[in-house]
């Protein structure tokens, strides 16, 4: 292989998949990119065995080929090189050359054979939508994290789901980490292609490093297809392999009763909570939220640290009631509202706590109580 390809034709890129090639896995190899010529140009690949990337990238071919070459090292070349222009050529045993006039590095690749196989995968049924709205629900439910070494597949993934509601086609994204969930919908045009399509779910960290590839404007096409998530933008494409497992019923809590609504200043209720976490920590993470008399009072307490109280006037004219929550929760759901006004439906302290935009159940958090 022999190559000249422009510094600020794959710059970008090789960032990007940086959270793909340093995931450690039982393939040295995949923390390499693969790269190899076609026509008029070089097909580059990355992938960490679940999510995989494939883009096409303009270059002049001299000589055709393929070499592997690790990915964080190329990266740190092709971020520092002097010039625009950089040459690449096939050495021998894997040996690459990167290039110019007056710069020359010798990197030791691998064999190109031994490079895992991404899913070619044809005949996909795709359809378009927005790539600021699937960056903003990838973001608003896998915020909705879990740690350590859980493996079930509906904590560790995001379900998604293609609904036929009426007339209306809809996205759904849902996650959960038992004490919490999220749902986030976008509804289809009904010129995208969009068809209903059976629940899948997807890995958290598979669409963390998809979302780092979406474009901040523009749309992409999305499918679904032998067990795996596929996204086109251009000539790249991300592919994100499915979890197998179900996720729990949820839809009986997406209907809230209306008479246990409370409205809120968003941004004072942020802020408030904001000032009530911080005597919380990993001992003590609960708020006491006290609601009497057209006002709510939050009050923690940490025997480590001290204690904190405030109130606010809200039309609540219900029974005396005290529920702990935590409050990172509702921060994580606020900072993802951009209403004035938000809903919280608040019933008692053996029902969860619905968090949602005055007028808009597209997005909406639920939030268990913590034991007082």
């Amino acid at each position: 292989m022999r190559i000249t390809i422009h510094k600020s034709t794959i710059a970008d890129v090789l960032s990007q998949i940086q959270g793909l090639t340093g995931r450690k896995t039982n393939l040295v190899i995949t923390e390499n990119v693969l790269l190899q010529t076609r026509e008029n140009g070089v097909e580059l690949t990355a992938t960490d065995l679940e999510t995989g990337f494939e883009g096409f990238f303009p270059a002049e071919v001299e000589a055709e080929g393929a070499v592997t070459i690790n990915s964080r090292k190329f990266n740190e070349i092709v971020k520092n090189f002097p010039t625009e222009a950089i040459r690449m050529s096939e050495m021998e045993n894997n040996w690459v050359e990167i290039a110019s006039d007056n710069v020359e590095y010798h990197i030791v690749g691998m064999d190109p054979e031994e490079f895992p196989d991404t899913p070619k995968i044809d005949e996909v049924s795709f359809f378009f939508m927005a790539s600021p709205e699937l960056k903003k629900m990838i973001e608003k439910t896998v915020a909705v994290g879990v740690g350590g070494d859980e493996k079930r597949a509906h904590l560790i993934g995001v379900n998604l789901e293609r609904i036929e509601q009426g007339n209306d086609n809809l996205l759904r994204m849902v996650s959960t980490d038992i004490r919490r969930l999220a749902k986030a919908d976008y509804l289809c045009d009904p010129d995208s292609g969009f068809t209903p399509g059976p629940t899948v779910i997807v890995p958290k960290k598979g669409l963390n490093e998809l979302n780092r590839f979406l474009p901040a404007e523009g749309r992409v096409q999305v499918g679904i297809k032998d067990n795996y998530l596929i996204v086109k933008k251009e000539n790249e494409t991300i592919s994100v392999k499915l979890l197998n497992g179900m996720f729990p019923a949820y839809e009986e809590l997406l209907a809230p009763d209306p008479a246990y609504d409370i409205i809120f200043d968003r941004n004072l209720l942020l802020m408030m909570l904001k000032r009530m976490s911080i005597l919380t920590s990993e001992e003590y993470r609960g708020v006491v939220f006290h609601l009497e008399n057209n006002e709510i009072t939050m009050r923690t307490v940490n025997a480590a640290l001290g204690e904190s109280k405030e109130s606010m006037e809200i039309a609540y004219d219900r029974h005396q009631q005290e529920i702990a929550f935590n409050p990172r929760y509702f921060i994580d759901a606020l900072n993802f509202i951009s209403t004035d006004k938000v809903r919280l439906n608040i019933q008692d302290e053996d029902h969860p706590c619905i968090v949602r935009a005055e007028d808009d159940l597209s997005y909406l958090n639920i939030i268990m109580p913590m034991k007082i």
